[in-house]
């Protein structure tokens, strides 16, 4: 989840990556002959001692504690660091200019799973693999096991292969991570008497019974989401997709008109006529503010938005849950935002520092304190820190943790074109929710524009 207001940013920094890697693709690469690793006999933090690195990084909780504890990191290995941070519109677009003129200016940088795929297709991003598994450059402390394995999963792929998740190559290592949660009032279901949702059935139930219900003088809807026409949307319908067993590409052919895929739409625009009919415009940053400002009952969305609704006026009483459960169960893909290396760096030995330091166990614990939540270990999820910081948020520590740990993975065919993908998905969602086609219809649509993207 992003920490700034993103209406089209992704999609605008999609476009940009496309025309980039084309031009890449035709020969548009400045970089110099990237240096090999200098060899050491041992691991040491002070190995690499009097470099410089720049960071470029989007305006997060994660680059919050980086900049509040540099002079940490810098005192411990005697590399000096230049940060730069920028909102994640100016942010996307910044870094896919940069890597494709191919000069290194900057060293590592934040990234997640779809900008992985697209810079991986183009060679852009370092594989990170020879780095965790080479003791001289690892630290013994750092605990690579120590981190939940779906995130890991999450952020390998074989970029010689289309799809291919949980293969090949690791292309960052995860800082910050988010799964999709249902939000409720538990004020509001306690008043009407309506247990807390299971399945998708009971959340449609409960959000017609109290959609129109007066809270405060507010008369609210039973539900609120994001309903943008670009991929994010994807990420709260993932819990719709995955519960009715869909998947988006079969044998290198579209899917999401498969009977599975119509059948979680047509329940997702059932629950949707329940949202505000502003919500089929909505990215994350509206609906969540939609839901704080007391407007709905209902909400899905990144669980580690519970920060922001405890210290707003809806603080206290919001309740966490799973997401819905389908006739396959339950799921939720996840976002995780993570580090990446230029492939053009020059200085990747001090980058790999850096990377580890960041994602260390002491320093994820001390980022609970920065906002940094979720954790993306399991000592670091399971520390008195975390516990502490979440002790009045109800059942929230363990629910986002329960998601991570049984529910949540990447739920999508990795490709570096996902995001245009996406677009061309969430597009035809947003149609059905407005009535202009039907589930059948959209989702057949879908499926010739992705198949045209995959046949290009």
């Amino acid at each position: 989840m992003p920490t700034v207001k993103n209406t089209v940013t992704r999609r605008h920094a999609v476009a940009a990556g496309l025309t980039a890697m084309t031009a890449l693709a035709a020969g548009c690469n400045s970089s110099k002959e990237v240096p090999p690793p200098k060899a050491v006999d041992a691991f040491d933090w002070k190995n690499f001692s009097g470099e410089t690195l720049s960071l470029l990084m989007s305006e997060h909780p994660v680059s919050i504690a980086v900049r509040e504890h540099l002079p940490e990191f810098e005192e411990l290995t005697g590399i000096t660091v230049s940060l730069e941070t920028l909102s994640e519109t100016d942010y996307m677009v910044k870094l896919l200019t940069v890597l494709q003129s191919g000069t290194g200016s900057y060293d590592a940088f934040m990234s997640s799973q779809p900008m992985n795929f697209q810079y991986a297709g183009a060679g852009w991003i370092e594989d990170l693999l020879p780095w965790v598994e080479d003791p001289t450059k690892t630290s013994p402390d750092w605990d690579f096991e120590d981190f939940y394995p779906a995130l890991i999963e999450s952020l390998r792929w074989d970029r010689t292969e289309y799809g291919g998740a949980g293969q090949g190559s690791l292309w960052a290592i995860p800082a910050n991570e988010e799964g999709y949660a249902l939000f409720y009032r538990k004020d509001v279901l306690e008043r009407e008497g309506i247990a807390v949702p299971e399945t998708i059935d009971d959340l449609i139930d409960a959000a017609s019974q109290v959609h129109g219900t007066v809270v405060d003088g507010i008369e609210i809807n039973g539900f609120v989401s994001r309903g943008d026409k670009t991929y994010p949307t994807l990420n709260p319908f993932s819990t719709f997709f995955l519960a009715h067993g869909a998947v988006d590409i079969v044998d290198g052919r579209a899917a999401v008109n498969s009977p599975e895929s119509i059948a979680a739409v047509e329940q997702w625009v059932e629950l949707m006529q329940y949202a505000p009919v502003s919500a089929s415009t909505y990215t994350w940053y509206e609906a969540q503010q939609d839901f704080i400002s007391g407007k709905a009952v209902f909400y899905i969305d990144a669980d580690h938005m519970a920060p922001d609704f405890e210290k707003s006026p809806i603080g206290g009483k919001v309740g966490y849950a799973l997401p819905p459960s389908g006739p396959q169960g339950r799921g939720s893909s996840m976002w995780v935002w993570s580090l990446g290396m230029n492939a053009a760096s020059r200085k990747k030995d001090a980058a790999w520092q850096f990377i580890q330091w960041a994602t260390s166990k002491e320093f994820l614990t001390t980022a609970i304190e920065s906002g940094n939540m979720n954790p993306t270990r399991t000592s670091v999820a399971d520390s008195d820190a975390m516990s502490d910081a979440t002790a009045e948020w109800g059942d929230y520590n363990d629910v986002w943790q329960e998601i991570l740990a049984e529910h949540a993975g990447w739920a999508y065919t990795p490709s570096s074109r996902f995001p245009e993908i996406g677009d061309a998905w969430t597009v035809r969602i947003q149609s059905a929710v407005l009535g202009q086609q039907s589930p059948q219809e959209a989702m057949d649509e879908a499926a010739e524009k992705i198949n045209a993207i995959i046949e290009d």
